[in-house]
């Protein structure tokens, strides 16, 4: 009986040590992007691939007053990756900005204009850009918003449409995460 008992304390303190565990940011992005080193995986990652993704970014998901989750998904892929040895040279970002999501590629000037504060994502963008993911804003969003390039933040580039960078970044290669 002591046996089983002890047993079962055992498993459940092991139990408790691993859903206790939480997930960290870093390396490549501290602001955002929290994410787990997986030790026991069954398909190994490959020696020197270039991982090239584009993500397209469209909703706003929350407050205007919280950092874009979208955002913190991008720095969780990069930070994944980096935590399981991935050398953030094999790493080519790419991020289609448009619709609700352009509010987060503003500067603080036109953000503070339309929400009275701040951009709370302007952080965790900036630190994306130094970590050398490229930002591709919309330009017909921006025309229908009234918005100008002027009012995006330095990293944030402006295409035609998200749909001809999305075809254009397929084309070169990069793997399309939505």
């Amino acid at each position: 009986m002591i046996f089983r008992f002890v047993v079962a304390a055992l498993a459940a303190s092991i139990s408790m040590a691993s859903l206790s565990a939480e997930p960290t940011t870093g390396p490549y992005v501290t602001s955002g992007g929290p994410a787990f080193a997986v030790q026991d995986r069954d398909i190994p990652l490959r020696d020197g691939y270039k991982y090239r993704v584009v993500f397209e970014a469209t909703e706003y998901p929350g407050e205007t007053t919280d950092v874009n989750r979208e955002l913190t998904v991008v720095a969780r892929f990069l930070n994944m990756h980096g935590k399981n040895g991935v050398p953030l040279e094999d790493l080519d970002v790419a991020v289609v900005i448009h619709g609700q999501t352009l509010l987060s590629a503003l500067n603080d000037e036109a953000y503070e204009k339309i929400s009275g504060t701040k951009n709370p994502s302007l952080q965790l963008l900036n630190e994306l850009a130094d970590a050398g993911v490229k930002f591709y804003a919309c330009g017909q969003s921006l025309g229908f918003r009234g918005w100008d390039k002027k009012d995006l933040a330095e990293p944030v580039k402006v295409g035609l449409s998200a749909m001809t960078m999305l075809v254009t970044l397929q084309s070169d290669g990069y793997a399309f995460l939505p």
